[in-house]
């Protein structure tokens, strides 16, 4: 499996037919705790833990299973799967930086990680400080002796800014920090952080991973050495662990994780150039466009797989019209997530951002008539017909 192409890692890693029934896909195990015979406490307590579950808050089969696929589809030693794309975020950053500790983030993120980061973390006393870019001149003028992580989003939710991944890394390592992406807007399908340079992956697996909107999850995915650390120490005793069935779902959710990416990829460039012709829209905001400012980057880090389903824009008439347009678009959803086979709209200064005051939306790219659209794998003719006929009552 290891030199497996990627829709087979897919389907099959970390999956076996179960050893006891022939099952092809794996029993749900619905148990709080593990019970040992006298050979399995002998083993456990001589240190030999290989395949020993004791209690669900530390791990269970499901959850063994699920890591093992993101792994591989990550290229990566180890991964942890968390109850919430937010946990895997905390954790994996708390991992690294601790009281009294700095971190450097790109000053635009999800909204949640923004509210982590400005209101949980500097009662934990971390000090973030938000940049622009991560130049050398400008991480020098933030740079503290106490900094330790660097943290940025693949592609910037919701401007749709793309991170220069082997920069970012490279930045990192020259300032002996740890790097951190979250990954949730492409998924190992259009890039794989850790083969750029990257330390430290993140993902909210609600989103593109399982992609069937019936779950909240989240997993961290790097080195052996640093999620074993997690493991063994936050994760343990803050317990923000998946319940089996999560991770159950999960695991359907992404055999066909290839072929609906491919789709949201297809879907959502042929939705954003329709956009970008239409008069009563200001801005399209998609790293496959070639007016986009990160076109040629977006190219080189995503290949042939696509530039992801997210597409950002500016409905002309601030934010009365785009309200009006987001309330009439027959086939998407009025709400926050993304990533479902479902089309879903939302709009960042009234739903996502709309807790942070006008100036720091503003400071972020996120303008007033900003929409946010979740392109899903419909008919895209019915996904346009249906946006054409909501701008056509503004």
């Amino acid at each position: 499996m290891k030199n497996a192409k990627f829709g087979t890692k897919a389907v099959h890693a970390g999956q076996e037919v179960d050893p006891l029934t022939g099952a092809l896909l794996s029993p749900l195990y619905m148990t709080s705790t593990y019970c040992w015979d006298q050979e399995t406490r002998e083993r456990y307590l001589s240190g030999d833990k290989e395949g020993i579950y004791t209690y669900g808050r530390s791990r269970n089969p499901n959850q063994n299973e699920l890591q093992e696929k993101i792994a591989a589809l990550e290229g990566a030693e180890r991964c942890l799967v968390t109850a919430s794309g937010m946990a895997a975020i905390s954790l994996a950053v708390l991992n690294a930086a601790h009281s009294g500790d700095h971190v450097i983030a790109y000053k635009t993120i999800y909204s949640g990680s923004f509210k982590l980061f400005t209101q949980i973390f500097e009662e934990f006393k971390i000090e973030v400080s938000f940049v622009e870019d991560f130049s050398d001149e400008t991480i020098a003028k933030v740079m503290q002796p106490n900094t330790k992580v660097l943290y940025a989003e693949t592609v910037a939710n919701p401007t749709m800014t793309v991170l220069d991944i082997d920069a970012f890394a490279a930045c990192a390592k020259k300032n002996n920090l740890v790097s951190i992406v979250d990954s949730t807007f492409t998924t190992p399908y259009m890039v794989r952080p850790l083969e750029h340079g990257v330390d430290v992956v993140v993902h909210s697996t609600t989103k593109y991973l399982n992609g069937h909107g019936d779950l909240i999850g989240g997993a961290i995915v790097g080195k052996s050495s640093y999620i074993d650390k997690i493991r063994s120490s936050i994760y343990q005793e803050l317990g923000p662990v998946p319940s089996p069935f999560s991770c159950w779902l999960m695991l359907r959710g992404m055999k066909t994780l290839h072929l609906r990416m491919r789709q949201h990829c297809e879907n959502a460039l042929v939705v954003a150039k329709w956009l970008e012709a239409n008069d009563k829209i200001e801005s399209v905001e998609y790293p496959g466009l070639e007016s986009h400012p990160n076109f040629e980057l977006s190219k080189r880090l995503f290949g042939e797989a696509g530039s992801g389903g997210m597409i950002s824009f500016i409905v002309k008439g601030g934010l009365d019209k785009a309200t009006k347009f987001a309330d009439n678009v027959e086939i998407a959803k009025y709400c926050v997530s993304l990533g479902d086979c479902d089309t879903m709209i939302q709009q960042p200064p009234l739903q996502t951002h709309g807790m942070l005051k006008p100036e720091v939306r503003r400071a972020m790219g996120i303008e007033d008539g900003l929409v946010r659209l979740s392109v899903g794998i419909e008919d895209v003719e019915d996904i346009i017909n249906s946006l054409e006929s909501a701008l056509s009552l503004i």
